[in-house]
C-alpha cells in the first residue's frame, strides 16, 4: 500500500472505502475497544465535551461521524424534548448498532442517524447550535474539508466541538502509552478481528492505532479550526496528551 504521513494524517487511495470496510468489521465491538484504548477515560472526554457545549436545551445539533452514537445520545439528553439532534455516519452497520442502542436509552427524543458524508453534509448553511465528532477525522480524505463542513453547517454563535486520539508529546509517557498501544490493544485488536488485512491494507486495529501516527493535533489542529473561520480555536489536552478536544465558535 501506498501510503504518506502529512499533516493531512495518513492518506492513500481508496481511503474512504477501506474506512468504511474497517468500521463494518469492527461495528459489533466497536464500544468495547474504545473503552480499552481510552483506558477507560472516554466517558470522561465526553462529559468535557457536553461541558464545553454549554446550555444546549431545545437546540439543533448535529453529530458527524456519529459511529454507535455514544455522543449523540449525551447531545439528546442535553438538549431535552425541545432539541432536534442529527447523528451521520458513513457506515451503515455503526448507524444499525446506534439504532439497536438507543431502543435500550431512555432520551427525550430520539436521535435522527442518517448515512452520510462528513466532506459533503447535505445540510444548508447556518443550521445547527451545536456540531460535535469524536475521533473521525483521522479517517477522512480530507481534514480541512471536514472541518470547513461543519463551520458551514453551524449558525453564527455555534460551536464545534471535537475529540480526536493523539499521541502524547512527552516522551516518558509517550513510552508507556506505545507500549499499551502496541501490546495491550493491537493483542486485543487481533484477538477480535483474526488481524485479517482488509482489502489488501491494515487489519481493523493496525489501522485505528497506525492512523494515529504522524497525525496533527494541539495547535496545529487548531490552526486549521481557524483557517476554516472558527474565532477562539481552543484545544484541551486530555489523559496526558492521549486525546485532544478542540472547541471552535463560529462568527
Amino acid at each position: 500500500m501506498s501510503e504518506e504521513i502529512k499533516p493531512n494524517g495518513i492518506q492513500f487511495e481508496g481511503k474512504e472505502e477501506y474506512v468504511k470496510d474497517v468500521f463494518t468489521e469492527i461495528a459489533s465491538y466497536y464500544d468495547e475497544m474504545n473503552d480499552l484504548m481510552s483506558m477507560g477515560m472516554i466517558k470522561r472526554w465526553h462529559k468535557f465535551m457536553m461541558k464545553k457545549a454549554g446550555d444546549i436545551s431545545s437546540k439543533k445539533c448535529l453529530d458527524v461521524g456519529t459511529g454507535t452514537g455514544e455522543i449523540a445520545f449525551l447531545l439528546a439528553e442535553n438538549a431535552g424534548e425541545g432539541g432536534v439532534v442529527y447523528g451521520v455516519d458513513i457506515t451503515p452497520k455503526m448507524l444499525e448498532f446506534a439504532e439497536t442502542k438507543m431502543t435500550e436509552r431512555k432520551l427525550p427524543k430520539p436521535v435522527l442517524f442518517e448515512e452520510g458524508d462528513a466532506l459533503s453534509l447535505r445540510f444548508e448553511n447556518d443550521h445547527f447550535d451545536i456540531v460535535t465528532s469524536g475521533y473521525m477525522l483521522r479517517n477522512v480524505s480530507d481534514i480541512q474539508k471536514a472541518i470547513d463542513e461543519m463551520y458551514r453547517v453551524l449558525r453564527p454563535g455555534g460551536r464545534a466541538i471535537v475529540a480526536e486520539l493523539s499521541k502524547p508529546d512527552n516522551r516518558v509517557i509517550r513510552f508507556f502509552y506505545d507500549l499499551y498501544m502496541k501490546h495491550r490493544v493491537y493483542w486485543l485488536g487481533r484477538k477480535y478481528s483474526g488481524g485479517k488485512p482488509i482489502d489488501g491494507k491494515y487489519p481493523a486495529y493496525e489501522w485505528l492505532t497506525a492512523s494515529i501516527e504522524g497525525f496533527p493535533h494541539g495547535k496545529e489542529m487548531a490552526d486549521k479550526f481557524t483557517k476554516a473561520g472558527f474565532i477562539e480555536a481552543q484545544y484541551f489536552i486530555k489523559s496526558f496528551g492521549a486525546v485532544n478536544i478542540y472547541l471552535g465558535i463560529k462568527k
